[in-house]
């Protein structure tokens, strides 16, 4: 077979001479890319770094504020059935001593 035929049957042999020039650089051999890339994602983890404490800090305050919180309703628990037993003591005594004894009067 001649050349012309293994060309023709897409194949090619031996390149018959030598490139005159080196092949063209293309832009990926240039790290300016790369480095924008990390430098971008470092201030991105920055960014998320700083969101994740605030959120930490939010978190560690309403803690608190419920623990205030939860303090104030076992407080009102205990003290609402202490002034209530004291108010209908008080009220008790009141109509024993003061009220039906005044109907009592005013029925004669």
């Amino acid at each position: 077979m001649n050349p012309r035929e293994d060309r023709e049957r897409g194949r090619e042999g031996p390149p018959q001479r030598l490139a005159e020039t080196n092949p063209p650089a293309y832009p990926g051999t240039s790290y300016d890319f790369i480095l924008q890339m990390v430098f971008e994602m470092q201030g991105k983890l920055g960014e998320l770094t700083q969101g994740i404490k605030t959120l930490t800090d939010d978190s560690r305050e309403h803690g608190k504020e419920l623990k205030h919180i939860g303090k104030v309703m076992y407080a009102a628990g205990v003290l609402i059935p202490i002034i209530s037993v004291l108010g209908m003591w008080i009220l008790g005594r009141l109509w024993e001593y003061v009220i039906a004894p005044a109907l009592k009067l005013q029925g004669h």
